[in-house]
């Protein structure tokens, strides 16, 4: 039984489940109650509508999909909300494909049902197990008719699918063409400018100051309030601490009598010992022992959650008694603590207007420089020669390929600027300015590799299939999309993930 409740997903999984980071835009709402929605309903699409037994179940089957491709990694606790939302995105898409199927005048016989059915219902002698079958029915889904309508609607789906992905094509003539593509190599020049890097000199005067904030205040408040973060400092305590290492798995004697040495070395330090000379020949912690024991400045969150506990709680100067935690025993003691501070806007915002002052000065003189540049190369100049006229070095890459992030070593992502390079011809340069990041950059094409033919036909026939999946799967997106925006417009398609009992 357990083989069935994983095959009733497997036909679906990368076509309807088309990316497992995909966002789940069209619920609606985890706490408003949605008026339209069938009493008891959790998922409605047009007259399909799914209840929490209904959830629950493909909710189930979709854990264990993902506990089986992330093993340890997998918490239910953290990722809960994203695999209610992938359960109703499933239901979802099931519905919208049923739908499609059935405006098409597809439908399923009962020989099918019996045929798609019957081979995970058999016992050892090949024979329909008929006690496990309503055995398993009952529990899952309450009534035969209930099975039986999940079951026609799977089957419709898994239709519409097939029907959809066969309308995509692909010909060996345009698997060859990318195999090319996607072999083929160049070698380029590039001036790279650095658009952060104010001109020589350049200093922020009062009166452009003054007049920024007063023409472009909401300029600023937008990149204060983009930092926000770095300008609300949390509370902080600087500390050191002695660690006598315990395992957590430790041996009950093993613990005790780190437990003793820790008491023992606070009586040391209550004696007078320099904590900093007693971390340095007696802590166990690699990492601060060497520095007599100090942490440094941290925020909650940083340290383990019982030695956090301690630190936030002792006055600076005082010692802790042994702390227990995962590493062992602890003494610690707080040298300083800092209170949370909040810088506001109004501290800040000269300091804000000043670096847009400085990034705009700095952005124009390497656009002025590019746009020069840009002139002569439209003028028939070469790259090389109206770089070292302007004082600056032409870098050449090694033999680079085509891809989607456009990243140049030396450069970083420019896909555009790669795009044009694999445009060029030889020898010749773009007369246009692109943009990598944070600076500005001008191209040459160095040399052109193209594959050789025996090594195009190599990949042709797995380039023709690798592309015809990738249509295949655009295709449904394509149309999920279209038809889930629809329904969703139109008030047919509503999701209210509240209903389910656990969230009231």
């Amino acid at each position: 039984m357990l083989r069935f409740l994983r095959r009733g997903q497997r036909w679906l999984t990368g076509a309807i489940v088309l990316s497992i980071g995909a966002v789940f835009v069209f619920y609606m709402g985890w706490g408003a109650p949605q008026s339209g929605l069938s009493a008891g309903a959790v998922v409605q699409v047009g007259p399909y509508d799914f209840g929490p037994r209904e959830f629950e179940r493909e909710r189930e089957g979709r854990e264990r999909q993902l506990q089986e491709a992330l093993g340890e990694q997998f918490d239910p606790r953290q990722m809960r909300e994203f695999v209610d939302s992938q359960t109703a995105q499933m239901l979802v898409q099931r519905a919208l494909l049923a739908l499609e199927a059935e405006s098409l005048g597809l439908t399923v016989s009962k020989e099918e049902m019996q045929r798609s059915v019957a081979p995970f219902f058999r016992d050892p002698d090949g024979r329909i197990d008929r006690d496990g079958f309503d055995y398993f029915v009952e529990r899952e889904y309450g009534t035969h008719k209930a099975f039986m309508d999940d079951q026609r609607m799977r089957e419709l789906a898994r239709k519409a699918l097939r029907v959809m992905r066969s309308a995509a094509d692909v010909s060996e003539a345009e698997a060859r063409k990318s195999v090319q593509s996607r072999l083929e190599q160049v070698r380029i020049a590039f001036v790279a400018l650095d658009a952060t890097r104010p001109p020589e000199g350049f200093e922020v005067n009062q009166a452009d100051l003054a007049a920024l904030l007063a023409t472009r205040e909401a300029e600023v408040r937008a990149l204060y309030d983009e930092r926000s973060e770095t300008y609300a400092a949390p509370e902080e305590v600087h500390a050191r601490h002695i660690l006598v290492a315990a395992d957590r798995d430790a041996e009950e004697a093993e613990v005790e009598a780190a437990r003793q040495k820790a008491e023992a070395l606070l009586e040391r330090l209550r004696g007078g010992e320099d904590f900093a000379e007693l971390a340095r020949a007696e802590s166990g912690d690699p990492g601060s022992k060497q520095k007599g024991g100090d942490l440094g400045f941290f925020p909650r969150g940083r340290m383990v959650a019982p030695f956090e506990e301690v630190a936030f709680r002792l006055e600076p100067g005082a010692l802790s008694e042994p702390v227990r935690s995962d590493f062992g025993f602890h003494l610690i003691r707080v040298e300083e603590r800092r209170a949370a501070v909040t810088r506001s806007f109004e501290e800040v915002r000269e300091e804000l207007a000043r670096e847009l002052l400085t990034r705009e000065a700095a952005r124009s003189r390497a656009r002025e420089l590019a746009d020069r540049i840009a002139q002569k190369l439209a003028g028939g100049e070469d790259l090389e020669a109206a770089a070292r006229a302007e004082g600056l070095t032409l870098e050449r890459s090694g033999w680079l390929r085509r891809r989607p992030d456009g990243y140049v070593p030396g450069l970083g992502a420019a896909p555009e600027l790669l795009a044009r390079a694999f445009a060029l011809e030889p020898g010749t340069s773009a007369p246009q300015v692109f943009d990598a990041q944070e600076k500005l950059a001008l191209v040459k094409l160095l040399e052109r590799s193209s594959p050789a033919p025996e090594e195009i036909a190599a990949q042709v026939e797995q380039e023709r299939r690798s592309l015809l999946e990738r249509k295949r799967t655009a295709l449904v997106e394509t149309w999920i999309d279209s038809r889930r925006s629809a329904l969703a417009a139109s008030g047919d398609l509503l999701v209210d993930l509240a209903a389910l009992p656990r969230y009231r």
